[in-house]
C-alpha cells in the first residue's frame, strides 16, 4: 500500500504475490509487458492495468517514465538481463526494486534434445542458457526469440527472428510462417 504503482515484465511477479498470499491495493496502478501479464494481473484482481506497446525492457522503461508518479515498486526475477530497473533510476523515478522470483534450471536428458533443422523458441536468457547446458548448440536450429534481450545472447549461436508482439502464441504463429 506504500506504492503508487507497480511494474512488472513476467506473468511470475504476480503469481509471487499470489503464492506469498500479498494483497496489495488493487486500485494501485499496474504496468506491464505482455499479454500474459496483463491477463495475470487482471485475473489477480488489479483494476488499473496499463499494457506496454512496446514488449522490449529498454523500450517499455522509456514508454512508461513520463507516467511514472511516487513512489514506484518493480518486481522482478532474481537475475535479469534487462536494464530496465537501471534506466528508470538513471532517470531519478523513486523506485523499490524486489527480487519477486527466481527462474530456475532443470537437468534434462540428452535424448530430449530436439532434432537437427528444429524450430525453437526462446522466452528468456535464462531459457538459452539452460538449453546450451543441457544439449549444447546445433547450427541447424532456426530460432525465435521472444524479445530483443534474449535475442543479444542468442546472437552468439544463430541469427534468431525477434516476435513483434511479446507472447508464446505471437512466437507459434511466427514459426508457423517459417516452417
Amino acid at each position: 500500500d506504500e506504492f503508487d504503482a507497480i511494474v512488472v515484465t513476467s506473468k511470475n511477479a504476480i503469481k509471487s504475490l499470489e503464492f506469498n498470499q500479498i494483497r496489495p491495493n488493487l486500485k494501485t496502478q499496474i504496468y506491464v509487458i505482455g499479454k500474459a501479464s496483463y491477463e495475470a494481473a487482471k485475473k489477480f484482481g488489479f483494476e488499473n492495468v496499463y499494457l506496454a506497446k512496446n514488449s522490449h525492457g529498454s523500450e517499455f522503461a522509456c514508454e512508461i517514465l513520463p507516467l511514472l508518479k511516487g513512489r514506484i515498486l518493480y518486481l522482478k526475477a532474481k537475475e535479469t538481463v534487462s536494464n530496465l530497473d537501471k534506466i528508470l533510476l538513471s532517470k531519478r523515478v523513486n523506485l523499490s526494486v524486489i527480487n519477486a522470483y527466481e527462474n530456475t534450471e532443470k537437468s534434462l536428458d540428452i535424448s530430449q534434445k530436439p532434432p537437427k533443422d528444429s524450430i525453437l523458441i526462446f522466452t528468456s536468457p535464462k531459457n538459452v542458457e539452460s538449453f546450451v547446458k543441457n544439449f549444447g548448440w546445433d547450427e541447424s536450429y532456426r530460432v525465435i526469440s521472444i524479445g530483443k534481450t534474449t535475442a543479444q545472447i542468442l546472437k552468439q549461436f544463430c541469427e534468431p527472428q525477434i516476435c513483434e508482439i511479446q507472447s508464446i502464441n505471437s512466437a507459434i504463429d511466427l514459426a508457423l510462417l517459417i516452417v
